[in-house]
């Protein structure tokens, strides 16, 4: 089992590589992986998040999100919800199929959650498929993942 499982959630298109943009900052700051700290990228990931849960005692995500005012609206702006607040934000995270609020709830029903989970939502500008991601997010993937590097023991 990792004891530390941090997940980048997202797909090929614009913005929506922001979990993934963490995912490689990290990969890219030194940190050593293994049984102890594993990173991943998954591509829309839907159910099969729920297993992956299982296999952590601290899972990070970090997934694209709409804001409040809608796509666009304060790209690059990072939200945090924790183990206790994930279920009141509803709106935004994820626009994959079986999104990621969805696959939490279906685990934490399964007991399937982990001891400790962090959510970072990072807003998304533009969405349009074969487009890189914008400089805000691409600047807020790296705020994050040095955030988050700095928080790991």
């Amino acid at each position: 089992m990792s004891r530390i499982r941090i997940l980048g959630i997202g797909s090929p298109s614009g913005d929506d590589q922001a979990g993934w943009l963490v995912i490689d900052a990290l990969s890219n700051s030194g940190l050593r992986t293994g049984d102890d700290l594993h990173f991943e990228k998954l591509d829309r990931p839907g159910a099969s998040l729920i297993p992956l849960l299982a296999q952590a005692d601290w899972v990070i995500l970090i997934d694209a999100m709409s804001g409040p005012g809608g796509v666009g609206t304060q790209a690059g702006l990072i939200h945090h919800f924790d183990g206790q607040n994930w279920p009141e934000y509803r709106h935004g995270l994820s626009s994959h199929g079986l999104g990621v609020v969805d696959a939490l709830s279906l685990a934490r029903e399964l007991g399937g959650l982990p001891d400790r989970l962090d959510i970072y939502g990072i807003e998304a500008g533009q969405v349009c498929v074969g487009c890189p991601a914008g400089e805000a997010i691409q600047a807020s993937a790296q705020r994050l993942a040095a955030r988050l590097a700095a928080e790991l023991p």
